[in-house]
């Protein structure tokens, strides 16, 4: 039997790795206690257990912190939604409920996130995923509409795309607006949204029959 070679990841870029991933943790553990508007480079720095210089080295600003752990909150979101839509391949309403069921909890189990669906977040904060929120949708659309191609055969770039960014707007309005007490929204955004996946995989079921 053979083995995959092993991908080595060059040091460098394994330290960097390593020191986002320190100041990630030090922004989520700084958040569990106080607001953004509260955090300094400073605070951050030292929580990180690095100096002021080699943070801003990294991510420029504070601003910039936000960003890059507001993006690594997408990238985990988006590992479950893969999960979610790999475990119901023939299943588009499942895939979906499943997968907008689990970013809501996800978002709403961290302080920064939790902070803009219950309306009290920072400005700062905010903006991330308003007016400076077009890295997050960029980023996030174009790996859900990956995730779609890969795990549904019979859906097409464009289609992925389109399904996809509709998909993380809806998600950023309920970050955004959080939903009320009434409403169930990975129900009603699988039931609105799986029609359109069932009508492409069963038009292009039907295009591949013998004899079509």
């Amino acid at each position: 039997m053979t083995t995959k070679p092993r991908i080595r990841v060059p040091y460098q870029e394994a330290a960097r790795q390593l020191l986002r991933q320190s100041v990630f943790d030090a922004t989520r553990e700084l958040l569990d206690a106080r607001d953004w508007g509260e955090i300094t480079m400073a605070d951050l720095a030292t929580a990180a257990g690095m100096s002021r210089q080699t943070l801003y080295n990294e991510f420029k600003s504070r601003q910039g912190v936000a960003q890059a752990y507001v993006l690594r909150l997408v990238d985990g979101y988006l590992d479950d939604v893969e999960k979610a839509v790999a475990d119901h391949p023939f299943d588009a309403k499942g895939a979906l409920r499943e997968a907008f069921s689990g970013f809501l909890a996800g978002a709403s189990s961290d302080p920064m996130v939790r902070s803009a669906i219950l309306g009290i977040a920072n400005p700062d904060v905010m903006r991330l995923v308003t007016s400076e929120g077009a890295p997050l949708l960029e980023v996030a659309t174009a790996r859900l509409g990956r995730i779609f191609v890969e795990c549904w055969a019979q859906v097409d770039e464009d289609q992925a795309r389109l399904l996809s960014t509709h998909l993380v707007r809806s998600a950023l309005s309920y970050v955004t607006l959080g939903p009320t007490a009434g409403e169930h929204p990975a129900e009603d955004i699988s039931a609105l949204l799986a029609p359109f996946v069932d009508a492409v995989i069963g038009a292009q079921v039907s295009q591949d029959e013998p004899g079509r």
